[in-house]
């Protein structure tokens, strides 16, 4: 029997948001859902970025028929999220970047179906990774426009959830916030091991006396690392 038109459009939303999700190893919709939210606060060309990749690699998974389950767990969304979300951080909105992403975010669903067939590892986010090396070395040639990053020099706590905001490359405390609520909502162990990691690596940061600027930008490897 035919699904009806509101419970395909629920299925596929429910998709995206939990490739999003993905991003931290989160299965849920509702975390994607806090997780554009928190992009959007910070970048909305950056959300714009999240939402056309993670859009085109679920599509793209959908035309190939790759496997429904993993389809709805989120697995070929995320990298395609990540493509999006770097694309614009590193350069500035054009149509030549609007096309980087939709053929970036497809080159990452194949790459991502490979790796599942043939690597007993998980892929995680090494598509997206190998897909925006190939972009970095094709930019000059490509003439991309670079973005101008602004960090903010203040310290505070507020760094640790500027720190989980990087997660996602958002130098932005409410955004932070975002996702640390995000992450709570899907595990709340996942939750305290990220601010922990983010309490640990920034204590680290001031005890090294290094820059305001730095403390900012990796306090997201001991997140990442603990998610």
């Amino acid at each position: 029997m035919t699904k009806p038109i509101t419970t395909k459009l629920r299925n596929c939303l429910v998709s995206l948001f939990r490739g999003i999700s993905q991003v931290t190893l989160q299965r849920n919709a509702l975390s994607g859902f806090l997780f554009i939210l928190g992009v959007t606060v910070n970048s909305i060309a950056m959300a714009i970025g999240v939402a056309i990749g993670v859009i085109t690699s679920t599509a793209c998974a959908n035309i190939l028929n790759y496997p429904v389950k993993q389809i709805e767990d989120g697995l070929f969304g995320y990298n395609g999220a990540l493509i999006g979300v770097v694309i614009f951080l590193l350069y500035a909105p054009s149509l030549m970047t609007v096309l980087l992403i939709v053929g970036g975010s497809a080159l990452t669903v194949l790459i991502m179906r490979f790796m599942l067939l043939n690597f007993v590892l998980p892929p995680y986010t090494a598509p997206y990774i190998l897909v925006i090396w190939a972009i970095w070395i094709l930019a000059p040639a490509l003439d991309l426009a670079p973005t101008a990053a602004i960090v903010n020099e203040n310290t505070s706590t507020w760094g640790i959830f500027e720190g989980i905001g990087q997660i996602i490359f958002q130098n932005n405390a409410i955004t932070g916030i975002c996702f640390l609520i995000g992450i709570f909502i899907s595990n709340k162990s996942h939750a305290f091991w990220s601010i922990i990691g983010g309490m640990l690596a920034t204590s680290l940061a001031m005890f090294l006396a290094l820059s305001p600027t730095l403390i900012l930008a990796v306090v997201v490897n001991s997140n990442r690392t603990l998610s």
